[in-house]
């Protein structure tokens, strides 16, 4: 686990935008070259770093991808409920003897996909393209 994307991702959690990680990532490659020494020398654990920064309320995109699997999720039950009360069909049918697994396994897989996201999804470059 690299240091800037450690840093990357406890600042995405500490709610800065990408621009504001940008710049506090520019700075750490800065110091690197100018100082010639590892970031983790100068600036401590990047942990430790990010929680100079001030925490602010701003939904990451892991956040959106969680939220929207949540509410996935909800329209399955809420769709079983209707199927079973009105058509009176019943979901075990199709889906197995557990009704609310398919439910489980997005809400599983969206909050895990929302967390690799916000984990490796790089921060954005300042430098120009080459």
């Amino acid at each position: 686990m690299s240091y800037k994307r450690n840093l990357t991702f406890n600042l995405r959690l500490r709610g800065l935008s990408e621009a504001e990680i940008t710049e506090a990532l520019d700075e750490v490659r800065a110091h690197e070259a100018a100082a010639g020494t590892p970031a983790e020398a100068e600036f401590g654990a990047a942990e430790e770093y990010a929680k100079q920064f001030p925490k602010k309320k701003r939904r990451t995109r892991g956040a959106f991808i969680t939220t929207v699997g949540l509410v996935l999720a909800i329209a399955y039950v809420l769709l079983v409920v209707l199927l079973t009360l009105v058509f009176r069909v019943d979901i075990r049918d199709f889906v197995g003897p557990v009704t609310l697994l398919p439910g489980l396994a997005v809400i599983l897989a969206s909050v895990l996909a929302g967390f690799l996201t916000d984990y490796f999804l790089p921060a954005q470059s300042s430098r120009p393209a080459r």
